[in-house]
């Protein structure tokens, strides 16, 4: 079945103070449309340009982002408000609204902001969008954070009319603004959990996913993990790994994934022993777990690259080896009391 694949570039309009999102400029002339915050009057740190605001409980308030069209066609524009999550690579996302929200998630942005689908655009107008935001009742510490995601809607026209062109890849364009809402200065710490310890694929290579999960309304940023896979009550490393400078949305989880270099799963029990840093903090994060055989030779016969295991091979080879020893030793002696009795 072939398949369409859409290249979305995703330019960061704007940067959060804990490096989540940087400033970035885009190549302007393959964009069709820019986006700019309108910085409110309760706005934190007002050189910032996005939203850092401080709100109350029970508030509501419209926050507005400008959508230009610099172009001399029309555009439009969809418009996403966004829970943050942490993907896989240890990287925070606003572009996710299907994942499934963490267990510990208390004030979902994407609950307490409301926009409009999508906005059009003119050829060389702007135009200022609404985003609509009615913060819980009850007095909440710690950070709430999302991200306004805006993409230009595909054109029907350049859709391909035959199958046998639904290769071809189209660049789709993006702008991300941060939103950080506070309540208090009240410093919540982050707490880091782990989850479960599985077998899965990364990229169709077999792997050890490690679900890390930060249970606080706090962002996580320069995360160091080391982790390292056991045989249960061995002593022996069999596969680890070292990741610096992860980040974490509030009260999310991700997947830590610790590569097999192409090896093949095994069945068995095993212990995964990971330490998390935070600046000076640290968390021992270790758990057991078991490989099904199915899972393994699941796993394994989809895996590419896969290094085939000739352990069968060797002990054979070695099997055959003492054999032939044993024969020949066997054969000496025989001749060997032979030659006595011939005496």
């Amino acid at each position: 079945m072939k398949l369409k694949i859409k290249k979305i570039m995703a330019l960061i309009a704007v940067g959060l103070v804990s490096g989540l999102l940087a400033a970035r400029p885009a190549v302007a002339a393959e964009m069709n449309f820019a986006v700019q915050a309108i910085i409110p009057g309760n706005q934190i740190d007002k050189s910032q340009t996005y939203f850092d605001l401080r709100m109350k409980p029970g508030q509501k308030q419209d926050i507005e982002v400008e959508l230009r069209n610099d172009t001399k066609k029309d555009v439009t524009v969809e418009i996403q408000a966004n829970t943050a999550i942490t993907n896989d690579n240890g990287v925070v996302e606003y572009n996710s609204p299907d994942k499934k929200k963490d267990p510990s998630l208390k004030v979902n942005f994407k609950d307490i902001a409301n926009v409009q689908k999508e906005a059009k655009l003119k050829a060389g107008t702007s135009q200022k969008v609404k985003v609509h935001l009615k913060m819980p009742d009850q007095l909440f510490n710690g950070v709430v954070l999302g991200g306004l995601y805006f993409t230009e809607k595909e054109d029907e026209s350049n859709k391909p009319k035959e199958k046998k062109n639904e290769n071809q890849i189209i660049n789709r364009y993006a702008y991300t603004i941060g939103v950080q809402l506070t309540e208090t200065d009240k410093q919540v710490k982050p707490n880091l959990v782990l989850n479960s310890v599985k077998p899965a694929q990364i990229n169709f290579r077999n792997a050890i996913n490690a679900n890390i999960q930060n249970d606080q309304a706090a962002i996580v940023k320069d995360m160091t993990i080391e982790a390292k896979v056991y045989k249960k009550g061995g002593s022996d490393v069999l596969y680890e790994s070292t990741q610096k400078n992860l980040r974490m949305a509030p009260n999310s989880n991700f997947n830590f994934g610790v590569g097999l270099d192409n090896k093949p799963f095994k069945p068995g029990k095993y212990e995964f022993k990971g330490v998390a840093k935070i600046g000076d903090k640290k968390w021992i994060l270790n758990k057991e777990f078991t490989i099904q055989d199915k899972d393994a030779k699941d796993f394994n016969n989809k895996a590419v690259q896969l290094e085939k295991d000739h352990t069968w091979i060797y002990i054979l080879v070695g099997a055959v080896v003492i054999v032939l020893l044993l024969a020949i030793i066997s054969y000496l002696i025989y001749r060997l009391k032979h030659k006595s009795k011939d005496k």
